[in-house]
């Protein structure tokens, strides 16, 4: 049976099999380039998720805040912690000693006032301080600990599923079996949605701050995604096109479509035993 196979597959001649020479040298080339993608992209991930640039708000010339006071100037935001910046406007001596001269703060604007710019950042991975049942920090939104529990448990995850899909990449070049790329593919998908959920929940987060809590996101203040957030993409993006490629490449070549005897043999049929 096995001296069947073998003359089937060297009876092809080299003049039909060198455009698939020519194929399995791109197939190669195209694989190689996702392996080598997907190990850099451990790296990039690691960088994004330890980085405070995933979404910036931004306040403007200053927007005051009536239940604290002070001025939200702007906040940036990694996955775990919120570092926002706040004007507190000096008070002068009339105002001090003549509670007539107060007048109401201007709501969207601080130009010429003077006064400290103080950074309070919020860790929603910490337990808060507690004072009547309430959080003495009022960025800290139980909602948006539950997103950051989220987001750092699928992150941890996908950087292990990434690696892990790195190593079978890599054992694909050493034994050319159409199964371990239908299994390298997997895994690869399996990152892709990991992250597309950490994405995806980073997204919803911001939008929950938006609609509930004014004194992280008072309005008319606005926001943007930062470098992290588009680090993120691009690691979904090259986890799928990884996933998609060694997919398509995980087609069964036995016989004359195969480029060589060696990958002819690896695709046929066989049992597998102790």
């Amino acid at each position: 049976m096995e001296t069947d196979k073998m003359s089937t597959a060297s009876s092809v001649g080299a003049a039909e099999r060198r455009p698939l020479l020519q194929a399995l040298v791109i197939e190669r080339r195209i694989l190689f380039a996702c392996t080598i993608l997907v190990g850099l992209c451990t790296f990039v991930w690691i960088a994004a998720v330890c980085t405070e640039k995933w979404y910036h708000i931004e306040g403007g010339s200053g927007i005051y805040l009536a239940t604290r006071g002070g001025y939200f100037l702007y906040s940036d935001s990694g996955i775990w912690e919120m570092c926002r910046h706040v004007f507190y406007p000096h008070e002068s001596p009339a105002m001090k000693h003549n509670t007539s001269a107060h007048t109401t703060p201007r709501p969207f604007d601080i130009t010429g006032m003077k006064g400290d710019t103080v950074k309070n950042c919020t860790n929603y991975l910490s337990t808060p301080t507690m004072k009547n049942g309430k959080p003495v920090d009022p960025a800290y939104d139980i909602d948006v600990a539950n997103y950051v529990r989220t987001t750092i448990s699928f992150a941890i995850i996908s950087l292990f599923v990434m690696a892990m899909g790195c190593g079978f990449s890599v054992y694909t070049f050493r034994n050319p079996r159409y199964m371990f790329k239908r299994l390298a593919a997997g895994i690869h998908f399996i990152s892709t949605s990991c992250t597309f959920v950490v994405v995806q929940v980073m997204m919803s987060a911001v939008d929950h701050m938006k609609k509930n809590l004014k004194y992280i996101y008072p309005h008319p203040a606005y926001h943007y995604f930062h470098i992290s957030f588009f680090l993120a993409w691009f690691v979904v993006l090259v986890n799928l096109f990884a996933a998609a490629s060694f997919l398509w490449y995980s087609r069964k070549r036995k016989g004359d479509k195969a480029a060589t005897d060696e990958l002819a043999m690896a695709d046929e049929p066989t049992i597998i035993g102790r």
